[in-house]
């Protein structure tokens, strides 16, 4: 109930906010032309101000994630925000999961069938959260493509947490705890115990938990207090796993 109340307050003072904003954005593509058949990679640049963060896709306690409206052409889509690997901070007393400084965020366009040429004229609203130590104060910007940059939209791909193929990830519930454990294919070289584990599935893992895995038999295992907005069992389960030397890998538990 606590924290119910506590981001009730934070919203009422992002409402009553003053009209700044405390981040910058820019939408870089791939390439401006376009290749026949083929999705077009772009990246959020987004520059957040010191002393300030915005959130993950798992916001945590009270934050928000980002939120984005395109204007296209027809027969033209624009896929989700991807996100890379979030720091952890905290809000007052709300902990969360998002970033400070410069962020990249991956997102593709797929041109309708048989475009071809130039990016025609595209417009996107971007809209966040930005808070401090005491205050969320929303912001947006109306973007459209950048001058193309190949290696900075390749280089932001690569910082997406990817799968191991033949991990397996089972989560269940046992009392007040939800108990994880992952089962890596043999020969993997990635060490569980030594990367910080984010839950990208809300409300189901308690946001305050810093969960560490530990070495059990052939599998490595945590228990860590479940959200309390977690009732029954849990569906499905996405967690980020992240090595000292900030590789990311994403974790899914499969129905």
């Amino acid at each position: 109930m606590k924290a119910i109340l506590l981001a009730s307050a934070a919203l009422v003072s992002i409402t009553a906010a003053a009209p700044a904003i405390h981040a910058s954005a820019k939408w870089v593509p791939e390439s401006d032309t376009i290749a026949v058949g083929k999705p077009i990679r772009s990246v959020i640049v987004m520059t957040v101000d010191e002393g300030w963060h915005t959130y993950w896709t798992n916001p945590g306690e009270g934050g928000l994630p980002l939120s984005i409206k395109a204007e296209l052409p027809e027969g033209w889509t624009l896929g989700e925000i991807q996100y890379p690997a979030p720091i952890r901070f905290m809000t007052g007393e709300l902990p969360g999961f998002g970033y400070e400084g410069e962020i990249h965020f991956p997102i593709t366009l797929t041109p309708s069938a048989g475009a071809e040429g130039k990016i025609p004229p595209l417009t996107a609203t971007l809209s966040w959260l930005t808070c401090d130590d005491s205050t969320c104060l929303p912001g947006k910007a109306e973007l459209t493509p950048a001058k193309p940059d190949s290696d900075l939209v390749s280089d932001a791909y690569a910082e997406i947490p990817s799968p191991i193929p033949g991990a397996k990830l089972t989560a269940s519930v046992s009392g007040d705890s939800v108990d994880i454990v992952l089962t890596l294919p043999e020969g993997s070289k990635i060490d569980p115990v030594a990367g910080e584990v984010f839950p990208a599935t809300r409300n189901i893992i308690d946001p305050a938990a810093k969960p560490v895995f530990v070495k059990s038999g052939a599998s490595w295992k945590f228990s860590a207090p479940k959200s309390e907005y977690l009732e029954g069992k849990i569906e499905a389960l996405t967690l980020i796993l992240v090595s000292p030397d900030k590789k990311a890998w994403e974790l899914s538990t499969v129905k």
